[in-house]
């Protein structure tokens, strides 16, 4: 072997080669091709759905009462680029202008969607809403808690004595829901266990389509007494009175005690005891009126009936 033949480099072989040669040329192609494709692929497009808002202009004096759509979904289609950087909070509440509109199904259209530029609003889900209105009237009504639950055995709430303030307040709205109106209720307020009377704060709960003009809450004082309920035998009383040859109709009678709970347990220690008070003598048929003996002070006594009828034995 001569030393030049010894010096000369070895060649790649013919698959090698086609690798290995001009490597620079063939990346530098390879970067060119992957930047077309992305460029190229960024500007393909796409769809994508979003959420709109809705307002309604309505005509004066008037009440919307039929279904409210309060949001409406949009396609929207564009570059890839631009899609990727759209956010639906961009989207401004769309405002359906019914005001000369006397009732029926209104459309709902691109047009009223403002997108920004490079896209397009291709469709609107619902594509119309149907609208009916009512005359708009207002009014004083009571304000009604709504008490839900019961108080702990032996206690009850003393519906007639329940304060609230303000007692009356403005409604307005459609005039078939407000003409019929005689109370706002307030949101449920639980009475359950309780044997005490308490004050609270509550919200006002109108029916639909229906405003209250009073902002806040409303305060609410709840009495909790003591309670018992049964039933008595009636004993007639009276001056030269022999109950043993009377008969009372009827026998007995059902008893309601409300008042401070100790007081009623004393009351119940030493027995409830119905009487028929009669003068002279009676005639048969004749009514007399029933009544509870040794009520304790700051006791109420109810009693079903409150008369009985006088027969003989």
């Amino acid at each position: 072997m001569t030393p030049s033949a010894a010096r000369e480099p070895a060649r790649p072989g013919p698959i090698k080669a086609i690798f290995v040669e001009h490597l620079g040329v063939k990346v530098l192609a390879a970067l060119l091709t992957a930047t077309v494709f992305l460029l190229v692929g960024s500007d393909e497009p796409r769809e994508i759905t979003a959420r709109v808002g809705v307002a309604y202009a309505l005509p004066e004096g008037k009440v919307l009462v039929s279904e409210r759509i309060d949001e409406v979904k949009v396609t929207i289609k564009g570059p890839w680029r631009r899609i990727k950087r759209f956010d639906e909070r961009e989207l401004d509440r769309i405002t359906l202008d019914v005001t000369k509109v006397r009732g029926g199904e209104v459309p709902i259209t691109a047009d009223l969607i403002d997108v920004p530029d490079g896209l397009k609003v291709t469709s609107v889900t619902p594509a119309a809403v149907v609208v009916a209105f009512e005359n708009r009237i207002e009014r004083e009504v009571d304000v009604a808690p709504t008490l839900i639950g019961r108080p702990e055995a032996g206690y009850a709430v003393v519906a007639g004595d329940i304060r609230v303030e303000p007692r009356r307040v403005k409604v307005r709205g459609p005039e078939g829901v407000i003409a019929a109106m005689s109370q706002v209720h307030t949101q449920d307020l639980p009475v359950d266990g309780r044997s005490r009377s308490f004050q609270t704060e509550a919200t006002l709960i109108p029916p639909a389509w229906v405003e209250v003009e009073w902002k806040g809450t409303v305060a609410v004082d709840v009495p909790i007494t003591g309670r018992w309920t049964g039933q008595a035998r009636v004993v007639a009383t009276g001056e030269g009175i022999d109950p043993s040859k009377l008969t009372l109709s009827p026998a007995t009678v059902e008893v309601e005690v409300t008042g401070p709970r100790d007081a009623i347990d004393r009351l119940l220690a030493s027995g409830v005891h119905p009487t028929a008070r009669l003068t002279g003598r009676p005639a048969v048929g004749a009514v007399a009126e029933v009544a509870v003996d040794g009520v304790p002070s700051g006791v109420q006594v109810v009693v079903r009936p409150t008369e009985v009828r006088i027969g003989k034995r």
